[in-house]
């Protein structure tokens, strides 16, 4: 990946100096030019997390993220760490003030820069996770209020069957009921027409004895 040949062609240049500052025939003590590549490797790697860094799509930006830190840190791990040896191998040419003073500068220097380029993107992250545990929340509550409507639902179905298993059956009732008493007024009507026959053929018979 580009961080790993970053870090590479930096580190390769911070022993590429360290080396040269050890070397007997060498004049002049490279260690603050190995510091500022130490540095320089620390903004680079900042600034690569944070280029393909979206805090719409947090878990894929994140491995790009992780690569540029480990670029950051790496390289100005190396740089600090070769400046204290070539301290300690050339102390004739390096004092101690200077050394220490040279390390708060590059941890200042890291901490403010880590501060001011994180700062923004990490309140966005902080506010979409915030976000996206508020949206659970909610997704969380409307499935509740979803199921209990659903429950609404099914209950009321239920009444519904319920009454038309109902009506169904007082129909029914009302069916038998109209049949019975349409068989009880046919009956009726058969024996009043036969106590009409009967009636009529008296009196036929009565005026014929008259006759």
């Amino acid at each position: 990946m580009a961080s790993n040949t970053v870090t590479a062609i930096i580190i390769i240049l911070i022993v590429g100096l360290f080396l040269q500052s050890v070397s007997k025939d060498s004049k002049r003590n490279y260690k603050n030019e190995i510091v500022s590549l130490g540095v320089l490797g620390t903004f680079i790697g900042i600034a690569m997390g944070l280029f393909h860094f979206d805090v719409t799509h947090i878990k894929e930006s994140m491995p790009y993220l992780l690569e540029g830190l480990k670029t950051a840190f790496i390289t100005s791990g190396v740089g600090i760490s070769f400046s204290i040896l070539l301290s300690i191998l050339k102390p004739q040419q390096t004092k101690k003030s200077e050394v220490l003073s040279a390390l708060e500068v590059v941890v200042k220097d890291f901490n403010n820069n880590l501060t001011e380029q994180f700062g923004d993107n990490f309140k966005q992250l902080n506010e979409a996770v915030k976000n996206m545990i508020v949206w659970q929340e909610n997704y969380k509550s409307h499935i509740k209020q979803s199921e209990e409507s659903i429950k609404e639902i099914t209950k009321e179905l239920r009444q519904i069957s319920l009454a038309k298993e109902n009506e169904q059956e007082n129909i029914q009732k009302l069916i038998n009921n109209l049949v019975s008493s349409s068989q009880m007024v046919k009956l009726s009507l058969e024996e009043t027409t036969d106590i009409v026959k009967e009636n009529m053929q008296l009196l036929l018979r009565e005026a014929n004895g008259r006759l």
